[in-house]
């Protein structure tokens, strides 16, 4: 097999840019291997095997899909895998770590809303008692309405009780005052007759 030499990419500072004659061949064989047994490509575990010491796994990624494009020219019947899976192939399951920072980031936006909606729930509770401290104030003054209320009945009751007796004692005045002017009319026709 024609060894192709691995291209130069730009990288971030500390990263090699490209891999040894050795370590391009053990990066063949991990992957071949993979491929033939139709599972993942240990991209992360390749990283801390001391072939690939000094070989970050971002540099890994991109120099192992370049060998994928050379075995899916070369069409070996030995693998499995099919070549146009490839995107599965570079695929593996996110690390442990990565997995926990996104339940980590994910509990932190739980806690957010969470939070959020506590700060809505008491501005609620604060509407609600502003509320009933109305809807009390209103109920007082009714109670004081209707408290008022009776006190005028009350009154307009006792002006009609009086207003009442006022008339009788008209009625009164009026026989006794006729009463009086007949006795007066009569000891005058005594006193003349006499």
């Amino acid at each position: 097999m024609v060894r192709k030499r691995a291209k130069r990419v730009k990288v971030a500072a500390g990263d090699s840019s490209m891999l040894t004659p050795a370590q391009r061949e053990a990066l063949e064989e991990e992957i071949r291997c993979a491929l033939e047994d139709g599972g993942q490509i240990p991209w992360r575990s390749m990283t801390e095997s001391a072939a690939f010491a000094d070989v970050t796994y971002e540099t890994l990624r991109r120099e192992g899909k370049a060998v994928i494009r050379q075995l899916s020219k070369q069409n070996n019947p030995s693998i499995k895998r099919p070549i146009s899976d490839l995107d599965e192939a570079i695929a593996e399951p996110e690390p442990a770590e990565d997995r926990v920072g996104e339940l980590e980031a994910l509990l932190a936006h739980k806690n957010q809303l969470l939070a959020d909606e506590a700060k809505q729930v008491e501005a609620l509770r604060q509407q609600l008692a502003g509320l009933q401290a109305v809807v009390t104030d209103k109920d007082e003054q009714l109670a004081e309405g209707e408290k008022l209320q009776k006190q005028v009945e009350a009154l307009q009751q006792c002006i009609s009780e009086l207003s009442a007796i006022i008339a009788n004692k008209d009625v009164l005045l009026a026989e006794a005052t006729a009463r009086y002017d007949a006795l007066k009319g009569g000891i005058c026709q005594l006193a003349s007759d006499g």
